[in-house]
């Protein structure tokens, strides 16, 4: 009798951790891969300028602002008190080089298709980080983009973003590419 209460109970609560899993925007999206791999390299860059934890929660928050396009997918309040430090450190980010600017742009048009982003605010986010020197917008977007199924508009939007020829230049030589 004790036995089947016991297998009982484990089955009830492996179901409601699936249940919960599957509702939880961690475990949701395919895409989440990339953004756990992007603030696992920010976090081990940054854990040398700040103690372990704040380097964590740091790295978390932006990676989650970029990763989710500026919009909050979850509430996390250990997060939320990083947010307006990682807007400070989101321009100086280039100079870690955490992830190649067209791997990045890549898996951020990518997260897009997934979250179904509209494409003015996937414009407006990516002209941001293009100003962060963390990926390339125009005729520097990556052509490898437009055989990703569903990213024609988002391509369109990312390759008709303005970018002057001093603005690409100064890019490619803070990124390396020049």
């Amino acid at each position: 009798m004790t036995e089947g209460l016991v297998i009982g109970s484990v089955l009830l609560l492996g179901g409601l951790v699936v249940r919960y899993m599957q509702k939880h925007p961690f475990y949701r999206y395919k895409t989440q891969k990339h953004k756990e791999h992007y603030q696992s390299k920010l976090h081990d860059a940054l854990e040398h300028r700040s103690d372990s934890t704040g380097a964590y929660w740091l790295s978390r928050a932006i990676a989650d602002f970029i990763f989710d396009f500026g919009q909050r997918t979850y509430h996390d309040y250990h997060v939320e008190q990083y947010e307006k430090r990682a807007q400070s450190e989101i321009p100086h980010l280039y100079h870690l080089r955490i992830e190649e600017p067209n791997i990045l742009c890549q898996q951020l048009v990518e997260r897009a298709v997934e979250l179904k982003v509209p494409t003015l605010l996937f414009g407006l986010h990516m002209r941001s980080l293009w100003g962060g020197y963390l990926v390339p917008v125009g005729r520097l977007a990556p052509k490898s983009i437009e055989r990703i199924p569903g990213s024609a508009g988002y391509y369109a939007e990312l390759s008709n973003l303005p970018a002057s020829k001093d603005d690409m230049q100064r890019f490619m030589e803070k990124t390396g590419q020049a």
